[in-house]
């Protein structure tokens, strides 16, 4: 299927899906401080709620994966933007931590399985020579989506702590959590004019209703009667699914069959010859664990605290960086913001677009696999540098190629998974992979308290192990993917 009009709106329809979904952890990163002056909230429960978003993503991520492999990809996606929508607007109104650690919990769920959806969804319906510059676009819409939300919660930050104490609050934290929802809720609505993938389709045996896709594709690309297309067999086209589905409206009989097909799936991908693709993928996943806000706020704060650091007349001063200090930052305290690491923060994470740009141009014309561990190489040799050198200015640019490096590598990763993998287990590899590293960002949300250097020697590590374990990877770029 070549590239056309169709599939121009199908790119723009889930980049709008993927802004709308970015516009909300920002937001939710700068509300936690101010719900924490509002309701007197103490640091360790601001931690908890940090650690219970990212251990809802875990679910949502592992949940979603497999069930769009049962159950198809474009149905989840509104699903999911739902939860987040409903999510959004119960934390505006919560008032006990036992309902905001739910919200934040569903949240987490409504977003990691919205980021897996649409990916899933994206590659299967793309012709092979745009496959990865779509995907990039994905996530470019999505960082922009992600500074766009910074940008409005830096507008409105002053506002709010204007009203902070008074009775009447025409605009607070639950106002601007509000906001950050609504757009999920508009683009819910949107995704019914989304086609079904053709290859999950096919992959269940419903061959007329992949071709009548197929033709509804056709017909919009080239401006020609759906008859026209010239296609008539699609046997052997995606592997199919080897058992008959029977229909019941048992709910016991369903989730058990949904399980037991879903350990099907996991033994299917942990076994000769994918497992040792399905190890690395676990590897380079894992990699990226600390995910990109809290990535840019280690870095906002390492530059802040070298810099005080190297100001400092205490021989024993200490560069230390905390989650307390990570996630209360950007606030002096209730009623001051912190300019600082705020702007510090914003004009940092200008460099994700950097990185995108760099990949959406490079990506299909260079070897995914070169193109990750180039990247790979330039953000370690960036982390060492930062080592030797106390200039400010330096600093900031090593910091901007840290972070450029670190986004290529989260885009790139998933793309070069998802083409290993045949259309029957795609979402439920995606899901695996993410699982651990979300959990390890909830665990050292509660417990991070490191050293600068320590940091930074981790962080390096980070980035060289993603180019070690990226090398190994099969690479199907201008390549037909697995199936």
């Amino acid at each position: 299927m070549r590239w056309g009009l169709c599939h121009c709106f199908i790119v723009g329809l889930c980049g709008m899906c993927a802004f709308a979904e970015a516009c909300v952890l920002p937001i939710i990163l700068v509300i936690v401080p101010f719900m924490a002056c509002d309701l007197s909230l103490n640091t360790s429960q601001v931690t908890a709620v940090y650690a219970t978003l990212t251990l809802g993503m875990a679910i949502g991520a592992f949940a979603f994966g497999t069930i769009i492999d049962a159950s198809g990809r474009k149905d989840c996606i509104p699903v999911t933007m739902l939860a987040v929508f409903c999510a959004t607007i119960t934390l505006s109104f919560a008032q006990t931590m036992l309902l905001i650690y739910l919200s934040i919990f569903i949240l987490g769920v409504g977003l990691a399985g919205n980021n897996v959806v649409l990916r899933v969804y994206l590659i299967e319906i793309l012709p092979i020579k745009r496959r990865g510059f779509c995907l990039v676009i994905l996530d470019l819409l999505g960082i922009i989506g992600y500074i766009s939300a910074l940008g409005l919660s830096w507008l409105l930050m002053p506002s709010i702590i204007q009203f902070q104490n008074k009775k009447f609050r025409p605009n607070s934290w639950r106002v601007l959590t509000g906001l950050g929802g609504i757009p999920n809720l508009i683009m819910a609505c949107a995704t019914s004019l989304l086609p079904t993938s053709p290859r999950y389709l096919l992959y269940r045996r419903r061959y007329e209703e992949a071709l009548a896709v197929l033709r509804q594709i056709y017909a919009i690309n080239n401006s020609k009667h759906a008859a026209t297309y010239s296609l008539h067999s699609l046997n052997n086209c995606v592997r199919p699914n080897e058992e008959d589905e029977e229909i019941t409206r048992n709910v016991i009989t369903i989730m058990r069959r949904f399980c037991i097909k879903t350990c099907k799936r996991i033994r299917e991908i942990c076994s000769t010859p994918l497992k040792c693709t399905t190890l690395l993928g676990i590897c380079m996943n894992l990699l990226q664990f600390p995910g990109i806000i809290w990535i840019a706020l280690w870095n906002t704060q390492l530059l802040q605290e070298t810099e005080d650091f190297n100001k400092s007349s205490k021989k024993n001063a200490t560069c230390i960086i905390s989650v307390e200090n990570l996630a209360l930052g950007f606030l002096q305290n209730c009623q001051e913001v912190d300019t600082d690491r705020f702007s510090g923060f914003f004009y940092l994470s200008l460099s994700y677009i950097l990185g995108e740009i760099l990949l959406l141009i490079g990506i299909d014309v260079i070897s995914r696999k070169i193109f990750l561990m180039l990247s790979g190489l330039m953000g370690t040799a960036a982390c060492l540098g930062l080592l030797f050198t106390a200039h400010n200015i330096v600093r900031v640019i090593l910091s901007l190629i840290i972070l450029a490096a670190y986004t290529i590598g989260c885009t790139t990763i998933p793309i070069i998974i998802m083409e290993n993998y045949f259309t029957g287990v795609r979402g439920t590899i995606i899901g695996i992979s993410r699982i651990f590293p979300y959990f390890i960002g909830s665990f050292t949300k509660l417990f991070l308290n490191i050293q600068c250097v320590t940091s930074i020697y981790i962080m390096s590590g980070i980035l060289m192990s993603a180019v070690v374990a990226g090398s190994q990877m099969p690479d199907l770029t201008r390549l037909p993917m697995h199936e």
